[in-house]
């Protein structure tokens, strides 16, 4: 995606807390699904998509639903 200028999440400690609080981390499994959710400026959530643990996202797509969510 080249050079990103916005903010990203990754949740690292406590583990699984904010994936937790969307509703996408297994629990059983000890790790998150494969998600992916944009969030506004005004904190809502703007789009989210999950592919499932071993599913595949395209940076093309995740590009043009960020462009989208703006």
């Amino acid at each position: 995606m080249g050079g990103i200028t916005y903010p990203l999440l990754s949740d690292f400690n406590p583990k699984g807390a904010m994936a937790a609080a969307y509703g996408i981390y297994l629990e059983a499994r000890g790790i998150t699904d494969r998600a992916t959710v944009l969030i506004g400026k005004d904190g809502s959530v703007k789009w989210s998509e999950s592919v499932g643990v071993p599913g595949k996202r395209e940076a093309k797509d995740l590009l043009a639903r960020a462009q989208d969510c703006r």
